[in-house]
């Protein structure tokens, strides 16, 4: 398999999915709810160093994981570059989304973008037309109205963004966000980039809420290793989602 073809696959938190996984992203939410009860820590964004460390599979998961707590989660897709979350999720490249709200006239174009997936819990706003130039739209007074209107009615709202290190769009992004969440994988996240993309999140005063470590090996890592349920949050795998069934909120 080719990586190319590996990066388009999802391992979801399930029934099928193994117990160390499942409770990894029950412990990442956990001390989410602990957050969010505590203070106000209503809209997260999931970024990472560079690309490959799967941030998008954390906020899928996470996204998930809150739903299934009974919270109303609305997933939404701001990798106006990539959009993997769609790919993941086979929502189609036609369907309408969050950069056809903010750049449309007509407001109420909100609902008929958002995606209903009721086997998952979860909703999600996809990116809709890939713009020429993500940076200037995500710093519109739209997005701004957009993210007010999502926090009337959502519990959470979970943020996939692109690699903080690599464009600037995640750190724009923060100003609509009570914190961020910076996945770290090893093999591919160098604690130079670790560092940089925290210098980066913290220059536009982003509120760092902890880091996820994706992609850690428990096999490898033997059981001499006792605190990886804490650090292991995450991971990608072969098999893939299926396609799942979605309606119009």
């Amino acid at each position: 398999m080719s990586k190319k073809r590996e990066h388009h696959k999802l391992f979801m938190v399930g029934s099928d999915a193994p117990f160390q996984f499942t409770e990894a992203y029950k412990s990442l939410r956990t001390n989410l709810e602990f957050l969010a009860a505590t203070s106000d820590c209503k809209t997260i964004l999931i970024t990472s160093s560079v690309p490959g460390e799967g941030k998008s599979n954390v906020a899928v998961n996470l996204a998930i994981t809150l739903a299934d707590s009974g919270k109303r989660v609305v997933l939404v897709d701001c990798d106006m570059r990539k959009s993997t979350i769609s790919r993941y999720l086979h929502i189609p490249r036609d369907h309408i989304g969050i950069t056809n709200t903010i750049t449309g006239k007509d407001r109420t174009q909100l609902a008929n973008a958002l995606v209903n997936f009721k086997d998952l819990g979860i909703v999600v706003l996809p990116v809709g037309t890939i713009p020429p130039n993500p940076s200037e739209l995500l710093a519109t007074k739209a997005m701004e109205s957009t993210f007010a209107a999502l926090k009337q009615v959502y519990d959470y709202i979970i943020v996939d963004t692109p690699p903080v290190s690599v464009v600037t769009d995640a750190a724009v992004l923060c100003k609509y966000a009570d914190g961020a969440l910076l996945v770290v994988r090893p093999g591919v996240t160098t604690i130079e980039g670790a560092q940089l993309s925290k210098k980066n999140l913290e220059a536009v005063n982003a509120r760092i809420l902890g880091v996820v470590m994706n992609g850690y090996n428990v096999k490898k890592a033997g059981k001499k290793d006792g605190y990886y349920y804490s650090y292991s949050y995450g991971y990608s795998n072969d098999d893939a989602a299926g396609k799942k069934s979605r309606s119009k909120a």
